[in-house]
């Protein structure tokens, strides 16, 4: 098993959060929704969706399950992309 190195460990905490966002803003886009839609399906507001597509926060696991599942994907297919 490989060990994760500070600087690769850095690069993902970087990343991933701006990968998570555009992902669920190209799921939210393809579907017609709104920011203000999505959010209230998942009980968020328009300002913390907002700050997740922009890859400002780093939502939880709750919170990407509510909104994939809000976007009618499965979590494998949305995780499905390279880091």
């Amino acid at each position: 098993m490989a060990q994760l190195s500070d600087k690769r460990l850095n690069q993902l905490k970087e990343s991933i959060p701006k990968i998570v966002g555009l992902r669920i803003k190209e799921l939210r886009n393809e579907r017609g929704l709104t920011q203000t839609e999505l959010a209230e399906l998942v009980g968020k507001d328009r300002q913390y969706l907002y700050k997740i597509e922009k890859g400002r926060v780093t939502p939880n696991v709750v919170t990407i399950s509510a909104l994939v599942y809000a976007l009618e994907i499965s979590l494998t297919d949305f995780f499905d992309f390279k880091i």
